[in-house]
C-alpha cells in the first residue's frame, strides 16, 4: 500500500510536497544499509569505553569514556555528529571528528572536540567538567555551567538555557556568550525519536536476513572453513544454530569466498548463554569481512570477543564486550569496549531495499509532522487576521 493511498485525498498534494521538503532535513539514517554506512558503533543502551571508535558513533544511554572519530577525515561528509549520547557523557571524552549532541549532563572529567561543529546538550554542564570546544560551530545547552565546570568554546558562540554559576567559567573566544537564551526545539535532536527508528530499521533488518535460505556451510573443527557457494546476485548465506559448540570449540577462521561479494551468517542457539568468541580470522581476512559480511547474533544475549574479529556484528539483544578489535560495525543492546573498532569504508552487505517498511516509516512521520505544522500555521494566521480585523473596527 502506497503512502497516497492511505492519507486523505484533500491533503496528497500537500503531503507529497512535504515529503519532499522533509527528506533533507531529516537527522541521520533510514535504512540498515545507510545505518550500517554512516556509524561504526550503535548502541542501544549504554557504552563504557576505554578505546577508540574509528567513526561515528550513536547511543541511546550513556556514554563513559573513548574516543571517537579517529579516523574522521576519511569518513563521508554527511552531516551526522560524530557522537550522540542519549543519555550522560561521562568519564574522559577525545573527539576528532565534529559534532557532539548529548542528550542529559555532559559530566566528563576532561573532554576535548577537536574538528567543530554544534554541540548541543539537552542538561547542564557540570560536575568539575574541563570541556574545549575548538573549532567553528556553537554550543547550545539547556541547562547551565556548574558544579565547577570549566568550559572554553573557541572559535564559536555559546548559548545557555541557564546562566554560569558561581565557582564555574564559561568562556567564549572568537563568538558571543548568551546567558537565559532557551534554545529552540528545532535544534535540540529528538535522541529517543532517533533511536526507535534505528532500533525497528534494524530489528527487521535482522529478520529479513534471518529469513534468508542457506546456500553456504562451515566444515571442520579447529580450524573452521567457510565455503561460500554464493547465489546469481553474490550473496552467500551460512546458518549457525549452535551457537555455544560452534564457538567454543573454534579457534580458526578460514574463508574461501569463491567470487561472493556479500557475506551473511546467522547465529541461533545461544540464548542466555555467553559466546566467546576467540577463533584467529586466518589470511588477514577480518579487514575484507569488514565491508562485505554481516553477522547476525539474532538471540544472543552476551557476546565477549578475544581476538580481531572480522565483519559488522549485528546484535541487537546482547551486551558485547570487545577485548580485540572489530574490523565493521558494531551493533549492540550495550557495549563494554576494550579494543578498537575499525571502519573500514563502504559496506557491501545485502540491500536494505529489500526491506521496504523502514526506509518508508521515518518519512510518513516526517510528512504527518509537517501536515501538522501546516495546520497550525494557518490556524495561527486565521487568528492574527481575526486580531487585526477588531482591533480596525475598534479603532
Amino acid at each position: 500500500m502506497s503512502l497516497r493511498s492511505i492519507i486523505p485525498a484533500g491533503a496528497a498534494a500537500v503531503m507529497a510536497t512535504l515529503l519532499v521538503a522533509a527528506t533533507p532535513a531529516m537527522a541521520g539514517p533510514v535504512s540498515a544499509q545507510d545505518i550500517l554506512n554512516t556509524y561504526n558503533v550503535v548502541v542501544f543502551g549504554d557504552l563504557t569505553s576505554s578505546s577508540h571508535v574509528d567513526g561515528k558513533t550513536f547511543v541511546s544511554g550513556n556514554v563513559t569514556g573513548g574516543d571517537y572519530g579517529q579516523h574522521f577525515d576519511q569518513l563521508p561528509v554527511d552531516g551526522v555528529p560524530t557522537l550522540t549520547a542519549g543519555g550522560n557523557l561521562q568519564g574522559s571524552v577525545n573527539m576528532n571528528g565534529s559534532g557532539l549532541v548529548v542528550g542529559g549532563n555532559i559530566a566528563t572529567s576532561n573532554l576535548n572536540l577537536n574538528k567543530g561543529g554544534d554541540i548541543k546538550v539537552g542538561g547542564n554542564l557540570t560536575s568539575n567538567l574541563n570541556a574545549n570546544f575548538n573549532g567553528n560551530g556553537t554550543l547550545y545547552a539547556k541547562g547551565s555551567v556548574t558544579n565547577n565546570a570549566n568550559v572554553n568554546v573557541n572559535g564559536g558562540s555559546m548559548y545557555l538555557g541557564g546562566t554560569v554559576q558561581p565557582g564555574s567559567n564559561a568562556n567564549v573566544n572568537g563568538g558571543t556568550k548568551n546567558l537565559n537564551s532557551p534554545v529552540p526545539a528545532s535544534v535540540m535532536p529528538d535522541v529517543a525519536a532517533q533511536a526507535t527508528s534505528l532500533q525497528n530499521t534494524l530489528t527487521a533488518y535482522s529478520s529479513y536476513l534471518g529469513s534468508l535460505t542457506a546456500n553456504s556451510a562451515t566444515a571442520g573443527a579447529g580450524t573452521v572453513a567457510f565455503n561460500a557457494a554464493p547465489d546469481a546476485d553474490g550473496v552467500a548465506v551460512f546458518n549457525i544454530s549452535n551457537a555455544v559448540a560452534f564457538f567454543s570449540g573454534a579457534s580458526e577462521f578460514q574463508f574461501n569466498l569463491n567470487g561472493a561479494k556479500s557475506i551473511v551468517i546467522n547465529v541461533t542457539g545461544a540464548g542466555n548463554n555467553a559466546l566467546t568468541i576467540a577463533a584467529n580470522f586466518l589470511a588477514g581476512i577480518a579487514t575484507t569481512l569488514a565491508q562485505n559480511t554481516v553477522w547476525n547474533f539474532i538471540d544472543a544475549k552476551e557476546i565477549v570477543i578475544n581476538s580481531q574479529f572480522g565483519g559488522s556484528v549485528l546484535a541487537l539483544l546482547a551486551h558485547v564486550t570487545n577485548n580485540a578489535n572489530i574490523e565493521g560495525t558494531l551493533i549492540a543492546g550495550k557495549v563494554t569496549q576494550n579494543a578498537e573498532i575499525h571502519y573500514n569504508g563502504p559496506t557491501t552487505v545485502p540491500s536494505v531495499a529489500e526491506t521496504p517498511i523502514p526506509a518508508t516509516l521515518p518519512l510518513f512521520a516526517a510528512a504527518l509532522g509537517g501536515l501538522a505544522y501546516v495546520r497550525r500555521v494557518r490556524a495561527r494566521r486565521a487568528q492574527e487576521n481575526a486580531n487585526l480585523g477588531n482591533a480596525a473596527l475598534a479603532a
